[in-house]
């Protein structure tokens, strides 16, 4: 069974790859997030076969119904997509992390940068972490190429030991046939789940460097705005959730005991969606 198929690209110039699979390590599905913003409109020139890469069961296509009535059925996929930002050709890996073939797909994926010429490797990550939730995420970075750090990039220098993500795997397999690569992981406050806008906004500021590309991101920085505001109203509403979360700062590192009562990200949403529903609420 064939592995993927390489659509017709079109002409492109030393095109960048910016990789943000949706699985582990994607706290709040911010790295996912700001790759499916970053592809959106784009056009797949590589599309992974799902039978050859996917466990159903684990990945399991969505049904969506209306009415009673069945109306789509969307499979996991992997693709690479070409967007032209601004004129710069750029390739975004999309779609969730496979669970089969991954050194066969490292293999295709060494092939495809140097058929396709690209230039270098973006990654993208989030890492669930005890920050408090802000209008500016913390985004740190590791690199093949120091050439490649941006001013105020801020490397990973401890050594740590993880499970690694498909996004890291195929990362390695790109910069073993010679293409650098840097990988930019946002902190996702451990208490907050998806969407997580301010996230997703610090990775694509990341990209946008990387690429040298102004992105139209002024929905984004709006819906980011209004989900801080809608957080901090929430959470100051449960005394002992805001006494934790307020103390957060510099307890990176720390064995700091979560407590039982924090709200889960599934209670906050919850509020959030009460908090918008109410009719009595004040309009700002």
């Amino acid at each position: 069974m064939t592995l993927y198929s390489l659509h017709t690209p079109p002409p492109m110039e030393k095109p960048v790859l910016v990789a943000g699979l949706a699985g582990w390590g994607d706290a709040a599905s911010a790295a996912s997030d700001a790759a499916d913003w970053l592809a959106e409109s784009g056009q797949p020139i590589v599309t992974f076969d799902p039978d050859s890469i996917f466990d159903y069961r684990s990945n399991r296509p969505i049904l969506r119904f209306n009415s009673g009535e069945a109306q789509s059925l969307t499979w996991p996929r992997m693709e690479i997509v070409h967007v032209r930002p601004s004129g710069h050709d750029v390739l975004v890996l999309v779609g969730n992390e496979p669970d089969y073939a991954w050194s066969r797909i490292c293999d295709a994926l060494g092939d495809l940068v140097q058929h396709l010429d690209v230039a270098h490797l973006v990654t993208l990550g989030a890492v669930p972490t005890p920050v408090r939730h802000g209008p500016e995420t913390a985004v740190f970075c590791t690199a093949s190429d120091p050439r490649l750090l941006l001013a105020g990039d801020e490397l990973l220098m401890d050594e740590i030991v993880v499970p690694a993500s498909a996004g890291t795997v195929f990362r390695s397999a790109v910069e073993d046939v010679g293409i650098p690569a840097i990988g930019y992981w946002a902190q996702v406050p451990q208490y907050v789940g998806r969407p997580y806008h301010p996230a997703v906004l610090g990775l694509l500021r990341k990209v946008s460097g990387q690429l040298e590309v102004e992105f139209a991101v002024e929905a984004l920085e709006e819906e980011s705005k209004v989900q801080i505001d809608r957080l901090d109203e929430i959470i100051s509403q449960r005394s002992e959730a805001a006494e934790f979360i307020e103390g957060l700062e510099g307890r990176i590192g720390t064995t700091s005991k979560i407590p039982e009562d924090l709200p889960t990200a599934d209670e906050i949403a919850d509020e959030v969606l009460k908090f918008l529903e109410d009719p009595d609420r004040e309009e700002n």
